[in-house]
């Protein structure tokens, strides 16, 4: 999950992680009232109150994103016992004036700035027991100084927390994918698994690096996988179920120490690069290009799905092609792109791509691979881009020729620098995603069916 929800319920284990307790499963907003009674005075000023739970709030949410406990195999999200987690007493009284302060701000939490994952907020009484974090006592004498919640919370845990507000509310399945990962397949989760094992690999050197992280499950990536299960012992198969991915879920979390007040923290790109925002109406830009490619492509094989211009503005036309996507696949009509309608684009893409023989013949027009193309990068689509780019330096000698042996070395990587310059492309030099995958493929064609082309003929491509 790329940004923090609030839950929908909360599985709250009766006991310490190993015993034998019940599991019992509440709304969050009901936990967090739960918790602030137990451990917080309702008598407290209103301000060292709200500083609390939003402190408990964190620690919770902290809990369910970084998936601490279903990562290891329980079958719960949080622990009642303030020696693992906070204090929950099942089926106590509530306090009013926390239970109305609970409603007003359950959806909030603490990060850091730049970070995305809801900070571990440590507490304590601070006076049998002191820490790092927020000392609740302490809060107290703050309040009554006048400080406000926010000050109190930045006095404990630094100047550059944030406070995120209207959090959605959801039900949040388990991040796991329904399926095995394995060569071949493509997409977030597999860019999410490579991310993950390249940040481990820091810390445990033997297991090698993918490069590029590009949400395409390559041998590379097969080899850091396979490592990954021997260092820990589990079945070596090379293959991402679900016990593969809940531990690269744990170690990761160990190795970034997510779980404490002073952790590494996620930024966005530990997550993703290939998508960090909703694209709608006035967006433009390398992002838009690839949706319009991806709607287009898509239009020819599903004939409910409209054509998009591909000029790199979002506009109403755009933004109608996108709506007639959503209608096509049950997704909310609201014309723009968000992270749902971003991933279920990407596997509709991918699963015509994937049934396409990569093979080159003179004229015939294949679409974008599905996986960034760049130096290090071996395949059948690097073998195809080749042939293109050799094609194409028979009008523009400035395009060197290359073996065609389907290995993205530094003379491929010349190749299209060299396409990118005629073109005026700008961008990472030798890095070749979806609009610059059409800019080539429509360069050759035009070229192979006898049109002309000339530079500048492709603007809308200088927004990459």
């Amino acid at each position: 999950m790329p940004n923090p929800r609030i839950p929908e319920q909360i599985v709250v284990h009766l006991g310490a992680p190993d015993s034998e307790a019940m599991n019992v499963s509440v709304s969050f907003a009901d936990y967090i009232k739960n918790v602030a009674s137990s451990e917080i005075y309702p008598t407290w000023p209103k301000e060292a109150l709200r500083a609390n739970i939003l402190a408990q709030i964190s620690v919770a949410l902290n809990r369910v994103y970084t998936e601490f406990y279903r990562s290891r195999g329980y079958n719960f999200d949080i622990t009642n016992s303030p020696a693992y987690d906070q204090t929950f007493v099942y089926q106590r009284d509530i306090f009013s004036n926390i239970s109305e302060l609970v409603d007003e701000i359950f959806d909030s939490y603490i990060r850091r700035e730049e970070f995305i994952e809801p900070l571990f907020a440590t507490f304590c009484d601070g006076v049998e027991v002191t820490c790092q974090g927020l000392e609740q006592w302490g809060s107290v004498e703050l309040a009554e100084s006048g400080l406000d919640y926010y000050s109190i919370l930045k006095n404990y845990y630094g100047d550059n927390i944030v406070i995120e507000t209207d959090v959605p509310v959801e039900d949040i399945p388990s991040s796991a994918p329904a399926v095995t990962l394995q060569e071949g397949d493509t997409g977030r989760d597999v860019e999410l698994i490579q991310r993950k094992l390249n940040r481990i690999s820091a810390n445990y050197p033997g297991i090698p690096k993918i490069y590029p992280a590009d949400g395409f499950f390559d041998t590379s990536t097969t080899e850091a996988v396979r490592k990954f299960q021997e260092v820990f012992g589990l079945q070596v198969d090379g293959l991402v179920g679900r016990a593969t991915w809940n531990q690269i879920q744990f170690i990761y979390n160990a190795v970034k120490k997510l779980y404490t007040v002073n952790s590494e923290g996620i930024r966005i790109t530990d997550v993703s690069t290939r998508y960090t925002d909703t694209l709608s109406e006035g967006s433009s830009g390398d992002g838009v290009l690839t949706i319009q490619y991806y709607l287009s492509y898509i239009s020819l094989f599903v004939p409910s799905v409209i054509e998009a211009a591909f000029d790199g503005s979002f506009g109403p036309a755009t933004a109608n092609a996108v709506r007639s996507f959503q209608r096509t696949y049950g997704l909310p009509e609201t014309g723009a792109v968000d992270r749902a309608t971003w991933d279920r684009m990407e596997e509709v893409y991918f699963g015509i791509v994937n049934e396409i023989d990569y093979e080159f013949f003179g004229g015939r027009i294949l679409p974008f691979p599905g996986r960034v193309l760049r130096e290090g990068i071996e395949g059948n689509d690097v073998r195809v881009l080749q042939e293109y780019l050799n094609y194409i330096s028979s009008a523009y000698p400035e395009i060197p020729r290359v073996n065609v042996d389907g290995v993205f070395g530094p003379s491929t990587a010349e190749q299209v620098r060299a396409f990118k310059e005629i073109f005026d492309l700008p961008g990472a030099p030798d890095r070749v995603n979806a609009p610059i995958w059409n800019s080539i493929a429509s360069v050759y064609d035009d070229l192979y069916t006898g049109g002309s082309v000339s530079e500048g003929q492709y603007p809308g491509y200088n927004l990459s």
